[in-house]
């Protein structure tokens, strides 16, 4: 007997800050936007969300996520103990960029000691979700009017992420408690879903086509749909992105720093004043907001800065900057305030927006974008007045909206997710996948040096079988089949290996950008001495790979067991 659902809970672990909401299956049926985000992060601070960092002891335990992670850290700093401790932050991008994320895969902390990422990960989560249950037995929830297992758990994920860390991040979200089955949710649905519930003059209307533009603190997801007659969401184009988020602002200011202290100081500075360094980037999330066409400043720890420049220089840092490239373009201004001129505070984000005007241009230039006509910013960083301005200047033929309460429309969109997973009703393959075959050989597509002659018959090995191509349009839920069968006697383990290929018609498995994208392995139930034929069904339209498999003429599934490579 199935246990019901009463309650959909969904985790955001962002790049720059993480949070959760939740919403009642009650709610949600009365009032889809009617979702529950957490307020008490810290006190005095209304945010939902909290700084996406965690602390670990020496042993690897948990001993803090979010702010308090960060005050923890500061303490442990004064203290002069931090080398026994890990402390990352905004470390959701080093998984980005591990080609195949496994158990194994390492990254370092802010000090740079290495810790298992599945261990950070999972401890993230589960701090999350531990915060989240708290905030329910407080409300009087937890315990009296639903149980745990009685909760739907999402878990998002920026699009662009592969299917090997889908399958990591899946493994992580089982083990930190968010149920036996999580739903994966793609970042930029998730926010287009919401945007669909959210009262403002131009919703996305019947059959109007949109760009929703979700631009984070790591990357830039963009996804483009149309709205169907039954209210659910066709995909027109395949899900991209790129890494173009809000964090590379802080790495181009850093760079300025850098310029006026010098590389060999500022590398110094980072590890000898880790709370002013720490201080510096909290900052740089106010200065991200800034309007241009104002003045522009920013504390920044002067009596650090005074003290390094002293023991390198003999100078103070004002004097330093005084006789740097940056004299005309920061100035002190009073006490620990300095002032960025307009040009220098625009060009830190320049080559991020330039990358994102990028994107949207190449999106649109598909022909299934021809009349669309509105891009809907949504994510932390589309509230950054310079990155507006520079999307509505880049597009004046298109309506440009900002979503209210953007920051938090994809953690939104999640929860209406969980809700309804069927409000998707198609998506666009992003890869062609195929299987090896010996194909009868075709002199005028097929090399000659892959020729070989088999019961007389001249076949091409090596070829790509595609079992989908890239582009195509699935309906979710629809399944592609193809059908293995054992070579031996008494087989009792059929193993596969799937390809992929960025391409529409790739001709060979060893083609250009075609590459050994995972292995298969799966149990033969009653082994036999005759050929035993395994139907696989694999589905290519949800948010994850999904592959099932059973012997032929039974219904007996059989177990089947995916390496990625």
């Amino acid at each position: 007997m199935s246990i019901p659902v009463l309650m959909v809970a969904a985790i955001d672990l962002g790049t720059t800050f993480s949070g959760y909401a939740f919403s009642m299956k009650a709610e949600f049926e009365n009032n889809p936007l009617q979702i529950n985000a957490n307020q008490a992060w810290k006190p005095g601070n209304p945010s939902i969300k909290c700084p996406t960092c965690i602390l670990f002891d020496e042993n690897k335990n948990v001993l803090s996520f979010g702010y308090d992670a960060e005050d923890d850290y500061m303490n442990i700093v004064l203290d002069k103990t931090q080398n026994e401790y890990y402390f990352f932050k905004n470390f959701k991008m080093n998984l980005y960029k591990i080609e195949v994320l496994t158990n194994d895969s390492m990254i370092e902390d802010v000090a740079g000691k290495p810790l298992l990422a599945k261990t950070v990960i999972v401890g993230s989560l589960k701090s999350l979700k531990d915060n989240l249950l708290e905030n329910l037995k407080s409300r009087g929830l937890l315990g009296r009017l639903i149980q745990e297992n009685e909760i739907r758990w999402v878990l998002t994920i920026p699009s662009i992420w592969t299917e090997p860390a889908k399958k990591f991040m899946r493994t992580c979200a089982v083990k930190a408690g968010l149920g036996h089955n999580p739903i994966i949710a793609l970042e930029p649905e998730a926010a287009s879903i919401f945007c669909q519930c959210v009262p403002f003059s131009t919703t996305p209307s019947l059959h109007l086509k949109f760009m929703i533009v979700d631009i984070g603190g790591g990357t830039t997801d963009i996804v483009i749909q149309e709205k169907l007659k039954d209210g659910r969401l066709k995909d027109l184009c395949k899900p991209c992105g790129d890494e173009c988020g809000g964090t590379n602002v802080d790495k181009e200011f850093m760079k300025v720093v850098s310029q006026i202290l010098g590389n060999d100081v500022m590398l110094e500075f980072k590890r000898d004043y880790p709370l002013d360094y720490l201080d510096i980037r909290r900052n740089l999330e106010l200065l991200k907001h800034e309007d241009p066409e104002k003045r522009i400043r920013m504390s920044v720890p002067l009596a650090a800065f005074d003290k390094i420049c002293s023991a390198h220089y003999k100078k103070n840092f004002i004097d330093t900057l005084k006789q740097s490239k940056h004299k005309d373009t920061v100035t002190h201004v009073t006490g620990e305030k300095v002032q960025l001129s307009k040009e220098l505070f625009l060009s830190l984000f320049s080559s991020t927006t330039s990358k994102i005007v990028h994107l949207i241009k190449e999106n649109l230039k598909n022909p299934k974008c021809k009349d669309l006509s509105m891009l809907l910013l949504v994510g932390g960083f589309s509230e950054s007045v310079v990155v507006q301005n520079t999307i509505k200047k880049a597009f004046p033929d298109k309506t440009v909206i900002i979503i209210p309460d953007s920051s938090t429309a994809v953690l939104r969109g999640a929860v209406m997710y969980g809700h309804n997973p069927n409000i998707i009703a198609s998506r666009i393959v992003k890869h062609s996948y195929g299987i090896s075959s010996s194909q009868r050989f075709d002199p005028s597509k097929h090399q000659e040096r892959r020729a070989d002659t088999v019961d007389g018959v001249k076949r091409c090995r090596d070829t790509f079988h595609s079992l989908i191509s890239a582009n195509t349009p699935v309906v979710v839920g629809e399944k592609r089949s193809h059908t293995f069968h054992t070579i031996q006697p008494f087989q009792d383990i059929a193993t596969f290996r799937l390809f992929s290929s960025p391409h529409e018609n790739p001709v060979y498995i060893d083609d250009k950008d075609c590459r050994h994208f995972a292995d298969f392995k799966i149990d033969i139930q009653n082994p036999s001495k005759d050929r035993i034929d395994i139907d696989v069904n694999f589905q290519f339209g949800l948010t994850e790979l999904a592959v099932t498999a059973k012997q032929k003429g039974t219904e007996n599934k059989s177990n089947i067991s995916i390496k990625y490579k």
